[in-house]
């Protein structure tokens, strides 16, 4: 007798997986990358290492024109701060009258856009995204001579070369976007896209820091240059030692002093005519009233039990 096989058992209905969260979306657009990366650094750590840095690049320069390295003054982050706060004024208003041009230019061509939509217009169009293409790629091919043609007259304007890395690629970019809009379509993938756009955005950064810091070394070496040219305006220092000085620049006095004794300290020769540079870290920088770049030098004194100083004022 033939055996009747079992009904075979109903499929098991799929067990639904526990809904987990999101992933986060890998399409973000640029201005979220980048606002996502200021929450992250802070607008005070930012602009306090702002200061710190100008202030760093301003008094280097500052003190370089006497040929005083900025290590050996043993300034402090909160002067170099100090100093950065008059610096970072030009750089910040150039930025900001940067910032309204570039909302003035974006809000002309929307308007240029949105006027008309016939072939004349269509044409118009792309005539002005391939103006503005064409003045990025201009501006890219100057900054790339700037940076690489070393000795030319191109590449030490104060500015020009690093404002064009800046300018340069994101006109390109904004004016593969002008065409996109009169186009309707893409001309690269969206990823593609994403990607140059965050270049142009890097190198905008980099362009603007690079200028700014062109500026603040300016900015410092002018500061040098009023510091030499008034110089004979500042309290005249007169320095009191127990040894004497070798070397001593044109402009200062010595003067044998009578041998008295005061603590255990005894200062025999006196030197007049100096004016103080700075003093910090326990030392003073000194020059003469009329000291010179490139004949002159700065005396370096420690400041300690062995000399006395006095400070007279001028009329």
């Amino acid at each position: 007798m033939a055996t009747v096989p079992p009904p075979e058992a109903p499929p098991t209905p799929p067990v639904p997986e526990p809904a987990g969260e999101p992933e986060p979306s890998t399409d973000q657009p640029v201005s979220a990358r980048i606002r996502q990366l200021a929450e992250t650094i802070g607008p005070t750590t930012l602009a306090t290492a702002l200061l710190v840095y100008f202030g760093y690049v301003a008094t280097r320069a500052r003190y370089q024109y006497f040929g005083v390295p900025l290590d050996m003054t043993g300034l402090s982050n909160q002067d170099l701060m100090l100093q950065g706060l008059e610096v970072v004024y030009v750089p910040a208003a150039l930025m900001f009258l940067g910032v309204l041009t570039c909302v003035g230019i974006h809000a002309f061509v929307k308007w240029l856009l949105a006027r008309d939509t016939g072939d004349d217009a269509s044409t118009t169009h792309a005539l002005l995204a391939y103006l503005i293409m064409l003045v990025g790629v201009l501006l890219i091919a100057r900054a790339v001579i700037g940076m690489f043609v070393q000795g030319s007259d191109t590449s030490v304007i104060i500015g020009a070369t690093p404002l064009s890395l800046a300018i340069g690629p994101a006109a390109v970019a904004y004016g593969t976007w002008v065409y996109t809009q009169q186009r309707g379509r893409t001309l690269m993938s969206r990823r593609l896209a994403r990607n140059g756009a965050l270049c142009a955005v890097g190198l905008f950064i980099a362009g603007l820091f690079w200028a700014s810091t062109q500026l603040a070394w300016a900015y410092g070496t002018g500061r040098g240059e009023e510091d030499a040219s008034a110089l004979d305006l500042r309290p005249e220092v007169v320095i009191d030692t127990k040894e004497p000085l070798d070397g001593l620049p044109t402009g200062v006095t010595a003067t044998r002093l009578d041998g008295s004794e005061k603590e255990g300290r005894a200062y025999r020769h006196r030197y007049a005519g100096f004016r103080l540079l700075l003093s910090s870290g326990g030392r003073l920088f000194l020059v003469t009233p009329d000291w010179e770049l490139g004949r002159d030098r700065t005396i370096v004194l420690p400041y300690g039990d062995d000399i006395r100083v006095q400070l007279m004022p001028q009329p």
